[in-house]
């Protein structure tokens, strides 16, 4: 049985354009949406997970490794940082 995710996938491999206004792509960016929060908290879990056990499994801790820019802390910005992406206004 193909879950919702895999049959997705497998037609935006079929068709991956990215001018189309519908289709799998914006299937699958509505799917993900709606489920956010429980990505999140499925990726909170394995992280504390990964920190709580000696020797993980390495593909728990790969995949929370390549999550971790996503989903985990982040550093705060410095001010020069910060304003440095703003285009200066024309005048």
């Amino acid at each position: 049985m193909e879950s919702l995710f895999d049959e997705l996938e497998r037609k935006l491999a079929l068709d991956p354009s990215m001018l189309k206004r519908g289709g799998p792509r914006v299937d699958l960016s509505l799917l993900l949406f709606n489920a956010r929060a429980e990505v999140r908290a499925l990726w909170l879990a394995a992280a504390a997970e990964v920190e709580a056990t000696a020797t993980p499994t390495p593909a728990l801790a790969a995949a929370v490794a390549a999550l971790r820019p996503i989903f985990g802390p982040r550093a705060p910005a410095a001010p020069a940082d910060a304003d440095s992406r703003r285009r200066p206004r024309g005048r």
